[in-house]
């Protein structure tokens, strides 16, 4: 009996493994032959799970409308801003963390993390009243700002727990040749932190993209919103285009897929090492 463990052992775990795979390909599976299916097949009942007759109409008209340009223009605008902003502030408030010793360190991190546990939907409405205030309504740049207060916390931990793992000898040395420390944090330490900086930027470029309650408060105009809310104008009050909505939806997670293929070893690495710790 012992003999057939292993092997019963390994056929439950490619038994899960399966399970699990097509559990979280099932989605993309249906988008992506759903947005190839013309209209006559996407209401078939029951409905077929590859297109019999592919076509590409559904991503021509995705991107004819001129809507659709200014809505991944924004998309990507935003994202990388956000990520760069959010890639800077965490690094030096990484600095603070683990090179500066001062008091209440650990309690002001615990508050840092505490601002990821709040739902978006309680500092919504705060921070709507900041920018109407403000006269920030309907400003991209605003986005950035907004989405800084939903990415700094788990940026700045992730980003902490794997400088923190830099040996701080390799700072001293550059200090005793002259470098100050906040250069040889810059020279020294941030080019060794490449998995880590390529993690949380991952994860802050992730977010912005796909973020939707903040662009659906904090615009009104149509040429400002995103992609994650430009897409709802597939959906009509009477009937949904269900093959531009999926065409449009693919188009928007392509640069995710590409953005994630690019960086995977960093990023795995990053998450492991850093986050982990």
């Amino acid at each position: 009996m012992r003999a057939h463990e292993p092997l019963r052992s390994r056929i439950l775990w490619l038994f899960c493994l399966i399970v699990l795979l097509t559990w979280t390909c099932a989605p993309l599976i249906i988008m992506v032959s759903t947005s190839l299916k013309p209209p006559a097949e996407q209401l078939l009942s029951p409905p077929s799970i590859f297109p019999v007759n592919p076509v590409l109409d559904n991503y021509r008209d995705a991107l004819g409308r001129s809507e659709f340009l200014r809505y991944l223009l924004n998309s990507l605008l935003i994202a990388t801003g956000t990520t760069i902003v959010a890639l800077t502030i965490a690094s030096f408030a990484t600095f603070g963390f683990t090179r500066v010793q001062f008091a209440g360190r650990r309690l002001l991190l615990v508050f840092v993390i505490l601002g990821q546990v709040v739902p978006l939907a309680a500092i919504a409405l705060p921070i709507y009243q900041i920018a109407s205030s403000l006269d920030l309504i309907d400003k991209l740049p605003f986005l950035v700002i907004a989405y800084l207060a939903i990415t700094l916390p788990v940026a700045v931990w992730l980003m902490r727990g794997y400088m923190s793992s830099i040996p701080r000898e390799l700072e001293e040395a550059a200090e005793v040749d002259g470098c100050s420390p906040l250069g040889a944090f810059i020279r020294i330490v941030i080019p060794l932190s490449g998995p880590g900086l390529a993690a949380t930027a991952a994860y802050v470029f992730f977010l912005t993209w796909q973020e939707f309650l903040f662009v659906l408060i904090f615009t009104t105009r149509p040429e400002n919103r995103t992609l994650s809310v430009g897409i709802m104008d597939f959906v009509g009050q009477y009937e949904t285009s269900w093959g531009n909505l999926m065409a449009a939806s693919v188009l928007m997670a392509i640069p995710v897929i590409l953005i994630f293929l690019l960086i995977q070893k960093k990023l795995i690495s990053g998450l492991t090492e850093g986050a982990l710790k």
